[in-house]
C-alpha cells in the first residue's frame, strides 16, 4: 500500500505576467519532482500577504511544506515562517538560488520525517578477512 504524498502549499508573488507564471512553474515542477500533492497556489498579486496568512493557508490544508521561489517577497522572511510552521511540524523551503541555498541550504527530503527501515528476519552476514604477517 502506498503512502499518502506528503501536502505543500506554494507562495508566489508578481504583478501578472511572466514573473508570476515563472514562479508558479517552479513551485509546481517542484512539488512534482519531490512527490509533493500540491494543495493550493496562494497568488500574491499586489504584494499584501502577509506571514500569518501564508501560515493559516498551510494549517488549513494540514500542509507540512510551504514553498517559496526566491523571487517571491515572503522568501527573505524565511527564518521567521520556519519559526511559524515549526510548532505544526511545517517546513519552508525556498526555491532558486539563494544566498542560504548556496551555503548548503537543507533539501526539502532533509526536512520530512524519515521512515524506519525495514527489518528483516534474516541478515546479511559480513565477511571479515584477516592479515596474518
Amino acid at each position: 500500500m502506498n503512502a499518502p504524498s506528503p501536502v505543500a502549499v506554494g507562495y508566489v508573488c508578481a504583478p501578472e505576467g511572466a514573473g508570476l507564471d515563472e514562479q508558479r512553474d517552479a513551485v509546481t515542477e517542484y512539488a512534482r519532482a519531490e512527490g509533493l500533492a500540491l494543495a493550493q497556489v496562494v497568488t500574491d498579486r499586489f504584494d499584501t500577504f502577509t506571514i500569518s496568512q501564508v501560515v493559516q493557508a498551510v494549517r488549513y490544508h494540514d500542509a507540512t511544506v510551504l514553498l517559496l521561489p526566491a523571487g517571491a517577497r515572503l522568501s527573505t522572511a524565511r527564518p521567521r515562517l520556519v519559526h511559524e510552521l515549526e510548532p505544526d511540524g511545517a517546513s519552508c523551503v525556498v526555491l532558486g538560488h539563494t544566498p542560504n541555498a548556496m551555503a548548503g541550504g537543507s533539501r526539502l527530503t532533509d526536512t520530512l520525517p524519515r521512515r524506519a527501515a525495514p527489518t528483516h528476519a534474516a541478515t546479511e552476514k559480513v565477511a571479515t578477512t584477516e592479515t596474518v604477517g
